[in-house]
């Protein structure tokens, strides 16, 4: 272990949350006093998802006055409910998050395995999820997708046109966009496409990503996707899951990584810190982070670049729903960490954590204990109030014996970031 000495050792340390030791082959969690876990939503809120407000930029006139810190799911009876996030104090409005019932005969995040997702464009903020078809058995088979907007503070919900037997849609999130675009899967044999979010919108094939072990996502301020999926053949004809990159507007597919080893979890921003260049994560064998930066060479050409990697911490070194965002010129990665490494076993209590992306720096900070109390805390989302970054999660007693695993409600944990700077 490097003394204290040792240029990884010469990060201050952030009064209340764990540091980890990075960079110099540790993985060990210093002393900590964790910030407080406060439940902010009631046991019958699961797999939210936050409105456009969750940057820290609220916008009370937006949607026609409904404003922009809002968060919508699906109810353990089907139902498609949007609710408030307060933005100074950051609890739900309500506690049950019963606000406005915007639609029924949803499917449930345990059922299809998402919630509902935002959609935002030049028509404001919509919602776009998975819905069972009307009058027919609820079995899978019968998924398509559902769409809901507001007209005079009224909200519309039903099927999409042109979208049965589709579900797991995602939608574009650019504010300037004159209509949104969404991409999703197919019912029967997991093929993922794109189209515009508009009825009866031609759907695109995408070309890789089917079944599991994929991940597809948006990249913010253009209309290309991030996926990881299987790619080339390796030793033995092992084949390893890659980054790629599709362009839907001209439909070309650039392969981003080739090397033989696993990847999930993949996204991609402008990262301040290195001068907004594109800058992409993901997790290699399941317990570290690969930080690629975009670099120019000499020829005016550009390549991927292995900036950082980010090893977690010995007892709990397993990531599940990383996600990044920026707050006050800084990249965070918030996550879920676990001793175990099967992402669906609710047995084995876990942690909520983050990190920054920058290299030689010790910024790994656990924010709850797996421990005290053990608890299952997932699906981890941050939201900027007035305060600074939250971290919100779901929090799980562990089954036993005689009990099943019981949904306590949404938590939440201040990141300690600190309020917002500038406009």
């Amino acid at each position: 272990m490097p003394s204290c000495d040792d240029e990884c050792c010469r990060e201050p340390l952030v009064p209340w949350l764990a540091v980890a030791i990075l960079g110099c082959g540790l993985a060990s969690v210093g002393a900590q006093v964790l910030p407080p876990e406060v439940q902010v939503g009631s046991a019958d809120i699961v797999d939210y998802e936050f409105e456009w407000g969750r940057d820290g930029v609220v916008c009370e006139p937006c949607n026609g006055g409904a404003g922009n810190t809002r968060f919508t799911y699906v109810d353990t009876s089907h139902r498609l409910w949007v609710a408030r996030v307060d933005p100074v104090t950051g609890d739900f409005l309500p506690y049950d998050g019963q606000g406005t019932l915007v639609g029924r005969n949803a499917v449930t995040a345990k059922e299809v395995g998402n919630g509902p997702e935002w959609a935002l464009s030049q028509r404001g903020s919509e919602i776009i999820y998975t819905r069972w078809t009307d009058g027919l058995p609820r079995v899978a088979r019968n998924f398509q997708l559902g769409f809901a907007s507001m007209s005079a503070g009224a909200w519309t919900a039903g099927p999409l046109v042109g979208a049965q037997g589709r579900l797991l849609p995602f939608a574009t999130l650019d504010a300037g966009d004159p209509l949104p675009s969404i991409h999703y899967q197919t019912t029967v044999t997991a093929l993922p496409y794109w189209r515009d979010l508009v009825d009866g919108a031609p759907e695109q094939p995408i070309g890789v990503g089917a079944g599991s072990n994929t991940t597809r996502r948006w990249i913010a301020g253009t209309r290309d996707l991030l996926i990881t999926a299987p790619g080339p053949a390796g030793p033995k004809d092992h084949v390893y899951a890659q980054i790629f990159l599709y362009h839907t507007l001209t439909g070309a597919m650039e392969q981003l990584t080739e090397d033989p080893i696993n990847k999930v979890f993949a996204f991609m921003w402008k990262a301040p810190e290195f001068d907004n260049d594109d800058t992409m994560f993901t997790v290699i064998n399941g317990r570290q982070f690969r930080i690629y930066r975009k670099v120019r060479r000499s020829d005016s050409l550009a390549r991927w670049k292995v900036v950082n990697l980010i090893d977690m911490p010995d007892a709990t070194p397993y990531i599940v729903s990383p996600e990044p965002f920026v707050h006050n010129g800084k990249s965070w990665i918030v996550f879920q960490l676990s001793a175990n490494a099967d992402p669906q076993n609710y047995a084995v209590p876990s942690l909520i954590a983050m990190t920054g992306i920058e290299p030689d720096t010790n910024t790994l900070r656990l924010l709850t204990s797996d421990t005290d109390p053990p608890r299952q805390r997932r699906d981890p989302e941050y939201f900027v109030t007035a305060n600074g970054p939250y971290i919100y999660y779901d929090r799980y007693v562990l089954p036993t014996d005689n009990s099943p695993l019981t949904h306590e409600g949404v938590f939440r944990v201040d990141g300690g970031l600190g309020p917002r700077v500038g406009p």
